[in-house]
Parts: structure tokens; C-alpha cells; sequence
């Protein structure tokens, strides 16, 4: 009887701690986040075959801990970007990745405003710490933004799946955009997938 009932005690304690293990929350790891328009959010492909999602899994099959927030709204300007920044972009983010201008363009926003909203973007980003990497697409270049701010500028977004701004076939819907396919967005996970890890790593 006894033995009964120290081995109903200790059964008792390892039930408490595996339900005390449960009840902690794992790790989410680092956290980078992707903030812009439809080409962040995604536009006409799943979830999983955006570009964030896919930049996620590059980043762990090359051993980062990291989680990856979407932070893109279709249609979404500069502008709407500074407004929202920072409940898009929140408190922790170690990295995040920015790019818009495609709106801007198409609802006739002045290109000065445009840079103007680009700069306060990452300098309010840099100002909280976040590693910032800024992409630009043809024929504009934001490397001065980045420059001025300790960004990095990864170029163009769209390298290797348009040319002078025109989409490869084979990468796009074939919208009235036209929005890049899950192939597209496999070769923009691909083109920043190295400059997240460096400033992963240079946040070491």
C-alpha cells in the first residue's frame, strides 16, 4: 500500500510538470518582419507560397531561429506604411524588410513624398534598433535612403523575375498588375534570404 502510494505521488508531480511544460509558450525564436504592399502580402497565391513564408523556412533550413511576420496589405502606399509602422513592425522585431512605391506610383504620389516617407521608415526603424533592408524596383533606386540610415539596400525586388520592370511570364499571375506567382516569390525569398541572414548574424 505504501509503495501504491509513493508511486501515485510521483506520478502525481510528473503529470503537474508536464502540464506546467505545456502551459509555457515555446520560444517564437527572432522575429523579422516583412512590410508592404500586395507583394508582400501576397496577392492571388496561398499563404504558404508568399514570399515571407518562404523566406521563413530559407532562413530556417540555413539554422535561424526565426519567425517571419507578414506585414503587407494589398494595396498599401508609403504612406499607409508610416502610418501603420508601428503595430506592423512591433516591439522585439529583430529585422525588418521593406519595400513599397508600387502604389505610390500608380495613385500618382509625388516621388519626393514618396522618398520622404521612405527615409522616416527606416530612420524610425533604425532609431528603435531594427536591422533594416530596403528594397527599391525599376527604374527607382533608394540606395541613399539606405545609406543615410545604416540600411542595407537590397536593389531591386524584383531581380530575376522582371526586366526594366516587366514581369517574366513565367513568374507572373498574368493579373492586370501583373502579381508575381509562388515561382516568383520563390526567387524573391531566394534573392533576400542572404541579407536577412547577415543582419541576423551581425546582431549576434
Amino acid at each position: 500500500m505504501f509503495r501504491f502510494q509513493v508511486l501515485a505521488r510521483r506520478l502525481g508531480y510528473a503529470l503537474f510538470a508536464l502540464v506546467m511544460l505545456l502551459a509555457v509558450p515555446a520560444a517564437a525564436g527572432t522575429l523579422v518582419v516583412t512590410i508592404g504592399d500586395s507583394n508582400t502580402a501576397g496577392f492571388g497565391v496561398p499563404r504558404a507560397q508568399n514570399y515571407p513564408s518562404k523566406l521563413e523556412r530559407a532562413l530556417r533550413a540555413r539554422g535561424f531561429d526565426v519567425t517571419v511576420k507578414n506585414s503587407g496589405i494589398n494595396g498599401d502606399t508609403s504612406g499607409g506604411g508610416l502610418r501603420r509602422l508601428d503595430s506592423a513592425v512591433p516591439k522585439g522585431a529583430a529585422v525588418a524588410v521593406v519595400f513599397f512605391g508600387r502604389n505610390d506610383v500608380r495613385f500618382g504620389v509625388p516621388q519626393a513624398q514618396m522618398r520622404k516617407n521612405l527615409d522616416a521608415i527606416v530612420s524610425r526603424l533604425r532609431g528603435r534598433g531594427v536591422a533594416v533592408i530596403l528594397c527599391g524596383f525599376h527604374p527607382f533606386s533608394f540606395a541613399d535612403i539606405a545609406a543615410r540610415n545604416g540600411a542595407t539596400y537590397c536593389g531591386d525586388f524584383f531581380s530575376g523575375v522582371a526586366v526594366n520592370g516587366r514581369k517574366k511570364p513565367q513568374y507572373s499571375l498574368g493579373d492586370f498588375v501583373p502579381h508575381l506567382n509562388a515561382a516568383g516569390y520563390s526567387v524573391v525569398a531566394d534573392h533576400l534570404a542572404p541579407l536577412v541572414q547577415g543582419a541576423l548574424r551581425g546582431r549576434r
